[in-house]
């Protein structure tokens, strides 16, 4: 049996979270030994619990890549715990950890995608953020393909990289007499045409991009709904727009949601506006999986997600008219909303499921583990 220690600097339930929790979910427990190092009191913890893997809580990890204080931590849990695989989530101490440590499989999982730096990408910068990543790190898994671009513009060797989309659990449907509870206790009308977006409520996701739309579209079609799933740093900016813009009676804010499935549930189109980080969206896939629709920007992997005319359409990022013309044509168009629905089920079905990403991932795994740990011993 292969014995994998997972380690993630999140303390919320963030897309990286939310990934992992898929890959446990679904890993073949008769082939791997499975944990999880994560920070002392993350929100992700229950989620992890209720998979039934071992948890390690640490201090020095929390919401920073690098620490030496977590390297040390890092290094003396690896040593206990004696791991074939290292597999890291945002914790640059974790990769480090390991390296010094000898674990033979070290993986790295690059869960974002935005445009470099200049000085990643130009001498000197680009040799040396290569040489440390290459170094450190025996394989590489990338969510998307914008995500790869970023690590080979950075210095990093191709042949490392293994793309591997990001597959979401089926979500669960809801009883229809539950979903108009929810939609009356949210304050939307039976009429109304929902938009959601489930995403951190910080500035590279493009919320007040939405806001703009939300305003454009209700002025056109009052009976349109956005619901805001989601928690975040901006959230009391956020508010304070959409009371400016006047619209606080069609947008609800719901903060940190534990379960989102009901609020899937009551989702006609799912929108995804990020404008500074995005590989393979999460939140998309979940909502394709129920034929949910979507309209989203071009940025980073989203064009990878949505094919237009097929399961939505996107538009370019920080144009709030084009969201909102996408919008009011799919609500005014029935037949090309049906269309959409069952396009979005198909390319679920096809591209993103969480088992299918977990297979990939445990092959990926097999193939390190022969060659790294199998041949030398």
């Amino acid at each position: 049996m292969i014995k994998v220690l997972n380690i993630i600097s999140d303390s919320n339930v963030g897309g990286a979270g939310r990934l992992l929790v898929n890959y446990l979910h679904n890993f073949d427990r008769t082939r791997f030994d499975v944990s999880v190092a994560l920070p002392r009191g993350s929100e992700l913890k229950p989620f992890i619990d209720a998979e039934g893997y071992p948890v390690y809580e640490l201090d020095g990890v929390r919401d920073k890549s690098f620490d030496m204080k977590a390297v040390k931590e890092l290094r003396k849990l690896i040593k206990t715990i004696g791991p074939d695989i290292v597999h890291t989530h945002s914790a640059f101490a974790g990769r480090l950890a390991a390296y010094l440590t000898r674990v033979p499989c070290r993986f790295y999982t690059r869960h974002s995608a935005f445009p470099p730096s200049r000085k990643l990408t130009t001498f000197p910068g680009k040799q040396f953020n290569g040489l440390v990543n290459n170094r450190l790190a025996t394989e590489i898994v990338a969510v998307a393909q914008a995500a790869k671009d970023n690590l080979t513009d950075t210095g990093v060797k191709d042949e490392k990289i293994t793309v591997i989309i990001n597959g979401v659990e089926e979500v669960r449907r809801t009883d229809p007499a539950e979903n108009e509870k929810l939609k009356e206790s949210l304050g939307i009308a039976k009429e109304d045409f929902v938009c959601g977006i489930s995403a951190r409520l910080e500035e590279y996701k493009g919320h007040r991009y939405l806001l703009d739309t939300a305003k454009y579209v209700t002025d056109r079609k009052r009976a349109t709904f956005f619901l805001i799933i989601g928690g975040g740093s901006c959230e009391e900016d956020l508010k304070k727009q959409a009371e400016k813009l006047g619209i606080t009676d069609r947008v609800c804010f719901t903060g940190f949601v534990k379960d989102v499935a009901p609020y899937y549930n009551i989702m006609d189109l799912n929108l995804n506006c990020s404008i500074g980080t995005e590989t393979s969206s999460l939140a998309l896939s979940e909502g394709f999986s129920l034929g949910i629709p979507a309209v989203a920007t071009t940025y980073g992997g989203n064009p990878y997600m949505v094919t237009d005319g097929i399961n939505g359409f996107l538009v370019p990022e920080r144009d709030s008219e084009a969201m909102g013309e996408k919008i009011l044509q799919i609500e005014n168009d029935r037949e090309l909303y049906e269309k959409l629905s069952a396009g979005a089920r198909q390319k679920y079905e096809e591209k993103f499921t969480a088992a299918a990403m977990t297979r990939q991932l445990e092959a990926l795994y097999e193939k390190s583990y022969r060659e790294h740990v199998k041949n030398v011993r």
